[in-house]
């Protein structure tokens, strides 16, 4: 197709959009519409094209049988090219209409009215949705190139606190994109989450969802991140949100996700978790922080006095009873916290993962919050916890992996 042949023929010649344009005496715009299939050159540009790709004309149009009577038959390219633009524009509009339908499909909402369901379809209302793991989207379409730089936009925005956990994931909710003079705004609710091992769990340790404005700077078709505007918290969330939103976008995000589309989110999430357990070669639960069960030092009759002892010793373990893992130096450690009622004991021991050789160990009195002298233990095992009781949540393969 002339498209793909202008676009390889630049390549190899060593133009960039931008230097293959102003040779041409056109904007950048031009070219990219050119090598998308958006539209053709006319006869004359396609002959200065073919002139400065050292290339006959027929090799661009991808009929090598071709000839063109001294350089300047444009009668036959101009045949050559109304058929070239005839493909392109029904390609088009089958691409637009298949977007039509996906949207139709999305925008259609139910109202009861005298008894009837009425079918309407609102597409300023409506979102699509980009799958994180695939790169397609659930409904229509952000470019694979485009939605890769928005996942790493997402994670650039987060730094890895490694004290809290060790697998970053995102997810994102994009409402749509404005394109105007190279640059690519891209309206969206991002999503990230840390995960960690807590108590045999491996778990979303931290994060939150935001809604941010990416602007990128397309160049050759690769997307550099050039701003960045979230929304900010508290009483200065809606006003901003309306600020950086369209009317049709911040009305979504001021009433909220529903409940399904936010479970997509956590799957992506989920998902991601579950490779990196792969890449490590670990077999845990993946499920959300507030699924666990937490064993507070109060729930074995320790003092409110005694347990604000433990939190204001700023130690790297946990205040409550069970574990966490952290990475240091490559290796993995468990920094583990634990309730023993008969010597009443509160102990906190750090030990290798691999080897379960303690490295470190103290206890406090349960009932002073003292320091006690106690000899280090021989061995230790590795705490596990339970998810916490909760009827209200089902627990599908979708939101919860493998089994306490």
């Amino acid at each position: 197709m002339l498209n793909e042949n202008i676009k390889a023929l630049r390549k190899q010649k060593g133009y960039t959009q931008e230097t293959f344009a102003q040779e041409l005496n056109v904007v950048r715009q031009t070219v990219s519409k050119w090598e998308k299939g958006y539209s053709v050159p006319d006869a004359v540009m396609l002959e200065k094209i073919a002139e400065l790709l050292e290339v006959p004309v027929g090799e661009l149009l991808g009929d090598t049988e071709m000839k063109i009577e001294e350089k300047s038959d444009l009668k036959q390219i101009s045949q050559q090219l109304s058929l070239l633009n005839n493909q392109f524009a029904k390609e088009l509009a089958r691409k637009r209409r298949n977007r039509k339908i996906a949207l139709i499909a999305l925008a259609v909402i139910f109202a009861l009215a005298v008894g009837v369901v009425i079918l309407c379809m609102v597409p300023h209302e409506q979102v699509y949705y980009i799958d994180d793991e695939t790169g397609d989207a659930v409904a229509g379409k952000l470019e694979t190139v485009l939605d890769k730089a928005v996942s790493e936009a997402v994670l650039a925005r987060h730094p890895v606190d490694s004290f809290l956990g060790e697998c970053p994931t995102e997810s994102h909710y994009v409402f749509g994109t404005d394109e105007k003079d190279g640059h690519v705004k891209v309206y969206l609710i991002e999503e990230y989450s840390l995960f960690g091992f807590h108590n045999g769990f491996f778990t979303d340790v931290s994060g939150g969802n935001t809604p941010v404005v990416f602007t990128f700077e397309e160049n050759d078709e690769k997307y550099q991140l050039i701003s960045c505007e979230a929304a900010k918290d508290g009483s200065d969330y809606s006003p901003s949100v309306k600020k950086l939103f369209p009317a049709r976008y911040a009305r979504k995000i001021l009433n909220g996700l529903s409940e399904e589309e936010n479970e997509q989110l956590w799957v992506n999430k989920a998902k991601q978790a579950q490779k990196y357990l792969a890449s490590i070669n670990r077999d845990a639960v993946i499920c959300r922080y507030s699924d666990i069960w937490i064993e507070l030092l109060s729930d074995h009759g320790i003092s409110t006095e005694v347990s604000n002892k433990v939190c204001e010793m700023r130690l790297e373990y946990d205040y409550n009873i069970g574990n966490h893992e952290k990475l240091e130096n490559g290796k993995r450690y468990v920094y583990q916290t634990e309730y023993d009622g008969q010597k009443n004991l509160i102990t906190f021991t750090k030990f290798e993962y691999d080897t379960k050789r303690i490295v470190e160990f103290f206890a406090l009195d349960s009932e002073t919050g003292e320091q006690a002298d106690v000899p280090q233990p021989e061995k230790v095992s590795y705490y596990k916890g339970r998810m916490a009781d909760n009827t209200d949540r089902q627990y599908t393969t979708l939101a919860y992996y493998g089994a306490p």
